[in-house]
């Protein structure tokens, strides 16, 4: 394909080193499929733990895929509901968003076949009730001269910036290093930050919303996972910030095609299985009365910590790793509610929307729009599928009650033609199992080789030598896990990818 780039766009990306790079030598004379047997458990059935179990069954390991739920998928779990008068359906933790630099997720949804089921968003859309409503579609792409392009679509205005002295410490968006970064800004949240640059409000709008698609308020989020997720997300590629997504419940168009993958590989997939504990057994491990020769732990923050607590050789072999795993924080609440009404919009919106919060409600999702099931059912019933997220619920917000209220308040304000709708059937999520990326967290991480003979650590909460978030860093860490496994057998490792390693205004 002609490359479309001007000469100053082909300049910053020539500096960044292109768009994606393989962070890995990958030996193509090792051998690819083990010859003896060996096998591996692999103790959660998410995002991790589905991408370590793929890779490491093809490979002919003998994989055991423990879930505690009765379903796949962790975060992009699916699973089903039935209402009083018979009407059952699939539903979800909530929306999820496929970015073009999820490159190692989307090698994961190649192998297994559900690639073919994206598609592209209409817009990025950031709703405000004071501010007017900001749109990423004709934003330019190329690092720094989004930033500029931003401007000229008045998201913010660049005079003010320029008057503005504090303005110049931005820049530290485009001078992301990870050794340097976390150094100088982890124990700093964005609230303080933007409080000492004064923001404006719009940008602060942005910023804020972007914060909580963390999980996290802006005053616990650490400015350093700040830099680095727009640094993944913004400003270390040209692929913009127009994602893409599955275009229906995860169960149809993720989890049965790595299921059916799984399954033909050999691996043996046991949900509704929790693993209590390990135990060591010569080199290798016993876990859920089984043994196995290797072990990646891929559960959640949550699951992670209680395994590793009841698991005391690894305090014995590794004090340091011990700590770091028993340690691990979950982040603030979150809330999930999805209602089912007696009619949709007249007006055309996209199938997502940021909202700048009253008090609790980050996201409304048009699921009428974007699943095929969701506007099988609206087609037929004439009503519409709505789901609305509050992505780090406020403390001071004490139940599921209170949080339903906020929600529907806040969704009238942004679409009030619903008010007058019937709601026909809900479904209400409180969760408290998200990764926290809070200030002062990053130092403690453990990495995905805790030290532990045959150990692997694999989830978003694993620190990482590149820089990936959520989605994405789940599936890397989980091949930097099938990778050391692979070595450690003689076999060829599978490559991986990342966006560039450090920002456009970082020392080379």
């Amino acid at each position: 394909m002609k490359d479309r780039r001007g000469p100053i766009e082909s300049i910053i990306m020539k500096r960044l080193g292109g768009n994606r790079i393989q962070v890995n030598q990958v030996d193509r004379d090792l051998p690819e499929k083990i010859r003896e047997e060996r096998s591996v458990a692999v103790i959660g059935g998410g995002i991790a733990g589905l991408t370590a179990a793929a890779v490491l069954a093809e490979r002919g390991l003998r994989v055991t895929l423990f879930e505690k739920n009765d379903y796949l998928g962790g975060k992009v779990g699916s699973w089903p509901v039935r209402f009083r008068d018979g009407f059952e359906t699939q539903v979800e933790h909530g929306f999820h968003a496929f970015f073009r630099q999820y490159y190692n997720l989307r090698g994961l949804l190649e192998r297994i076949g559900a690639a073919e089921y994206l598609i592209p968003i209409e817009d990025y859309l950031i709703s405000t009730l004071d501010h007017g409503n900001y749109g990423f579609k004709g934003i330019k792409t190329t690092p720094a001269l989004n930033m500029l392009s931003m401007a000229k679509h008045k998201v913010y205005r660049l005079g003010d910036m320029m008057k503005n002295p504090e303005s110049r410490r931005l820049l530290a968006f485009l001078s992301y290093d990870a050794q340097k970064t976390f150094e100088q800004f982890d124990q700093l949240s964005f609230r303080q930050f933007a409080d000492q640059v004064g923001l404006p409000p719009q940008m602060l709008i942005i910023f804020a919303t972007f914060a909580r698609a963390f999980f996290a308020e802006s005053h616990l989020m650490s400015m350093a996972e700040m830099i680095k997720s727009f640094h993944f997300y913004f400003l270390s590629n040209d692929l913009g910030l127009i994602y893409d997504v599955l275009r229906d419940d995860f169960e149809t168009t993720f989890l049965t095609p790595a299921c059916r993958y799984l399954e033909s590989r050999g691996a043996d997939i046991r949900t509704g299985k929790a693993v209590q504990k390990l135990q060591r057994r010569g080199r290798g491990f016993t876990a859920a009365g089984r043994a196995f020769d290797y072990a990646v732990l891929a559960a959640d923050v949550v699951g992670s910590r209680s395994i590793a607590g009841s698991s005391g050789f690894l305090q014995e072999e590794n004090p340091d790793s011990f700590r770091k795993l028993t340690s691990l924080k979950a982040s603030q609440r979150y809330s999930v509610l999805r209602l089912w009404t007696d009619r949709a919009l007249e007006r055309n919106l996209p199938f997502f929307i940021f909202t700048d919060r009253i008090k609790l409600l980050d996201s409304i999702s048009l699921y009428h729009n974007l699943e095929d099931a969701s506007a099988g059912w609206a087609e037929k019933s004439g009503g519409g599928v709505f789901e609305l997220h509050s992505y780090a619920v406020p403390d001071d917000v004490a139940d599921k009650g209170e949080i339903r209220r906020h929600f529907l308040e806040e969704l009238y304000a942004y679409l009030p033609e619903l008010k007058a709708a019937k709601i026909l059937y809900e479904y209400h999520q409180l969760r408290d199992d998200f990764t926290a990326f809070h200030t002062g967290l990053h130092r403690e991480r453990p990495t995905f080789d805790p030290g532990i003979d045959n150990l692997y650590l694999a989830g978003d909460w694993v620190r990482l030598p590149y820089p990936a978030m959520l989605m994405e860093a789940a599936a890397t860490s989980a091949l930097l896990c099938a990778n050391a496994v692979l070595q450690k057998e003689g076999l060829r490792p599978e490559a991986v990818f990342s966006v560039p390693l450090k920002g456009l205004f970082a020392r080379r």
